[in-house]
Order: C-alpha cells, then sequence, then structure tokens
C-alpha cells in the first residue's frame, strides 16, 4: 500500500528517482562544457594551442544533471521546467539539489536516444552542456546569464527566447558543433555565395538554429570563442571585453539590427572566421566604435578573415512603397567605423582583414517594407557592392576591402588615407582607382556616422 501510494505522489508531482534513471558515471566521463578533455584530438581536431579558453583554470563547483532525460514531449502538456529542483540530479550526491542553479553551478543536459524536450524561464549557470537529442529551450524574461561555456554537442539543440548574456572574468567557448552532413561546413569553407532566389525570397539556409533570440557580450576582462557555427535572431552587442570567432567558424545575427561594437569591446576574428548577418537588408549591419581585428599580436593570422556586410540600393533604381522605418533603399551604409580595423598578419605572411560582403544575397525582410512583386524584380538585379563609412579616428592597418562600389568608401577627408597602412582593394571592386572608390561627406554627423541620406552614383 505504501509503495503504492508513493508511485502516484511521484507522478501527480512529477518527481524522478535521479539515481535509477541516469548513469552518472557514464555522463560525467564524457567530455563536456565543465570537463571539455582538450587533449583529446578526436574531440577537439580544431584546437591549435594558443586559444585563451584552453589556458583557463576553473575551481571545482557544482555540477547539476537533468533528470528528465526520459520524460517524452506530449502535444499540448508543457515541458519538464528548469526551476523545478527535483528535475535535476547533484552529481555530488545523487539526489535533488537544494538550490537553484547560479553562477557556480555547470549544468549538463545528457546525451539521450529519443529526443526531450525542455521549457522554463531562464538560467543562471557557470558551464552549459546540451547534448544529442537534447531539444533546451528556457523562455521567460530572465533569458540566460552564463559565466563559463557553452558546449551545444551534435544532434543537440538550444534556444533561448529572450537573451543570452556572455558574462564574468573568464576566457570561455561557445560551440555548436557544424551539422554532421557537412552541407554548411562545406559552404562557409568554399566562400560560396547564398543567390537570391525570385521564386523563394526568403530561402536561406543561414537562418537555421539560432542558439536566442538577443545576445551581448559584457566582460572586461574576459573573453569568448566561438566555435563552429553560432546565430541569434536579432541584436547582438560586444559591450566590453574580447569577442572572438574562431578558426574556420561562423557568427550571424539578424533581422532589422546591427552588430554593436562598443568603445570598450573587440571583435577578433581567426583564420578562415566570418562575422555578419544571416540575410540581406537595406540597413547598417555593423557599427563599431571599439576594435575588430583579424587575429591578434600573440595570435596572427595565417589565412584571411572576413566581416561580412550587406548591400543597398546604390544603382537610382525606384523601389515601390519606400517607408523609412528603418532607413532608405537609397544611400544605404552596410558598415559605420570610428575605432580599429586592425589586421595581425603571421610573420612572413600576407593575411588580412577582410571587409566586404557577407555572401548572403536572400532578402530577410523588416517592417516598413512592401516585399511586392516588383520590389523583387528589382531586387533581383542590384549588385551585390557595399557602402562603408570610415571616421577621421579610425586607425586601419592590414586590411582588404572587396566588393566595394565606386564610392563605397566614405570619408570626412580622403587625407586621412594617409594614414593607413597596407590598405588593398579585391578584384571584386567595382574600380581599381582608389579615388573612384572613395567619397568624401561634409555634413553632418551623429553617433559617429552621417545623419543626412548619402546620394548614390549616377547610374
Amino acid at each position: 500500500m505504501k509503495t503504492t501510494l508513493f508511485v502516484l505522489v511521484t507522478l501527480v508531482l512529477g518527481i524522478v528517482a535521479p539515481v535509477s534513471a541516469l548513469d552518472l558515471k557514464a555522463i560525467t566521463v564524457k567530455p563536456t562544457a565543465n570537463n571539455p578533455q582538450y587533449r583529446d584530438k578526436k574531440v577537439w581536431p580544431i584546437l591549435a594551442g594558443d586559444e585563451y579558453f584552453i589556458k583557463q583554470k576553473w575551481p571545482k563547483a557544482r555540477l547539476l544533471i537533468w533528470a528528465r532525460a526520459d520524460a517524452k514531449s506530449t502535444r499540448g502538456k508543457s515541458s519538464p521546467d528548469v526551476a523545478v529542483l527535483t528535475n535535476w540530479i547533484d552529481a555530488a550526491t545523487g539526489k535533488a539539489p537544494s538550490a537553484e542553479p547560479d553562477m557556480e553551478t555547470d549544468l549538463v543536459f545528457p546525451d539521450a536516444d529519443k529526443n526531450y524536450k525542455v521549457s522554463g524561464k531562464g538560467l543562471i549557470c557557470r558551464h552549459l552542456t546540451v547534448g544529442r537529442n537534447a531539444d533546451v529551450q528556457p523562455g521567460g524574461g530572465r533569458g540566460l546569464s552564463v559565466f563559463g561555456n557553452i558546449w551545444i554537442r551534435p544532434g543537440g539543440k538550444f534556444y533561448v527566447y529572450r537573451k543570452i548574456i556572455f558574462t564574468g572574468s573568464g576566457h570561455t567557448f561557445c560551440r555548436k558543433d557544424w551539422a554532421a552532413d557537412g552541407k554548411l561546413k562545406k559552404l562557409h569553407d568554399t566562400g560560396a555565395v547564398t543567390p537570391f532566389d525570385r521564386q523563394n525570397p526568403k530561402a536561406n539556409v543561414w537562418t537555421a538554429d539560432p542558439i536566442s533570440f538577443f545576445m551581448s557580450h559584457d566582460k572586461p576582462k574576459g573573453s569568448t570563442e566561438i566555435l563552429g557555427h553560432v546565430s541569434c535572431k536579432d541584436e547582438f552587442s560586444v559591450v566590453a571585453g574580447t569577442f572572438i570567432v574562431g578558426r574556420d567558424s561562423r557568427f550571424y545575427n539578424g533581422k532589422a539590427s546591427s552588430l554593436h561594437v562598443g568603445k570598450a569591446g573587440t571583435i577578433v576574428l581567426m583564420d578562415g572566421a566570418l562575422i555578419g548577418k544571416r540575410g540581406n537588408q537595406f540597413i547598417l549591419d555593423c557599427g563599431s566604435q571599439g576594435a575588430i581585428t583579424g587575429g591578434a599580436p600573440d595570435r596572427p593570422l595565417k589565412r584571411d578573415a572576413r566581416l561580412g556586410l550587406g548591400y543597398a540600393n546604390w544603382m537610382n533604381f525606384s523601389f515601390p512603397a519606400e517607408k523609412r522605418r528603418h532607413g532608405s533603399s537609397y544611400g544605404g551604409l552596410a558598415g559605420s567605423f570610428s575605432g580599429k580595423l586592425i589586421g595581425y598578419p603571421a610573420k612572413g605572411g600576407n593575411a588580412s582583414l577582410v571587409i566586404g560582403w557577407h555572401g548572403i544575397s536572400a532578402w530577410i525582410g523588416h517592417r516598413g517594407w512592401n516585399m511586392s512583386d516588383k520590389f523583387y524584380d528589382l531586387y533581383a538585379r542590384l549588385q551585390p557592392k557595399i557602402t562603408i563609412w570610415v571616421s577621421a579616428e579610425t586607425k586601419v592597418e592590414n586590411v582588404r576591402f572587396d566588393d566595394l562600389h565606386r564610392g563605397g568608401i566614405v570619408l570626412p577627408d580622403r587625407s586621412i588615407m594617409k594614414q593607413w597602412r597596407n590598405v588593398t582593394f579585391g578584384k571584386s571592386c567595382l574600380s581599381k582607382d582608389p579615388k573612384e572608390l572613395t567619397r568624401e561627406y561634409k555634413g553632418k554627423v551623429n553617433r559617429g556616422r552621417p545623419s543626412e541620406p548619402l546620394k548614390p552614383e549616377t547610374k
């Protein structure tokens, strides 16, 4: 009778018997965000040895393991909640924890043979691992504040409905492994263009699987390194600290937002890395008051790294029903820079920080535009060439500009180019003459960039 009563209470309250449900030893010996096992070359073939995060020392912390990896997803019923303590196992005791996760807690959502879902109203943690077949979607206003590493293993899904904040003082990684079929990885490595499909204007392989809606990096004394491919749906800002896109990796944000780098922020792009938008729009894609570099003095480039930008209408096309909530199709700047643009090539090498088109023509749209057939017909005729603003204060060294319109670099005064060092222009620019690729702007400036519409070049 007592046994029957306990089973009934367990079913009603959703309490689990964690020790019998999971093999804790098998889970804790696997490579995870809190136990990366960097020396295992099969797990970490991408490491070069100069990454900051591999030198970071972490004190021992509480480890909680999700106990509901066997929970079936039922339509119409909510998934197990991260805020319910009985849904977790404390790896040290084999029992449910007595306190919710905090900045000194490591979390593991283990591998499973079948898909399982997890919900809730946000998390705070140090290291976070999302295993195979885990589908973790914490929502609500809290979002996720993470003080350590994030590792989304192959076959795992992770999406924060609000915002991920990379914070703390450590050197960490955020790793989301490329899909096993290799298609996206091949597109990235070959630099293949994602063309505009007139029959399916929003078709875009790069819009899948973001890990959050918003994202920010606020680590004045720390760094976060992206490994694989990581994206957010909307705004991303580097408030402070160093945000690194690792070798042969990609980070991209989206919607009607720009990649913002504050004065205390730095973006470092390593060999073969790209940072850019998830598609194309007629708005500013990147506004940087801080530093964007290819490599670093202690991590020099051996291959080019790219800052990718979108393109606007510089061909004098008259787009229908044009509205200005997020800017005009005419005179659109793709980037605005008033900090540093520097490449750090390896000794004897010629690798550069490359600033050009991100290679995605798919229109991801935004409010204020009438995407009619005429709109798409005109859009399909646009050349994917960019226009950027570079202020007088910007330090420019070892940079190659690609995909420029004539007059594609807007300057307060052409004479500032005399201060630039080792700057080149790629074959994809619409001219070989630097004078034709630049123009001067003498109007008003707001937030470090032109505040008046720029006139397109005559067709």
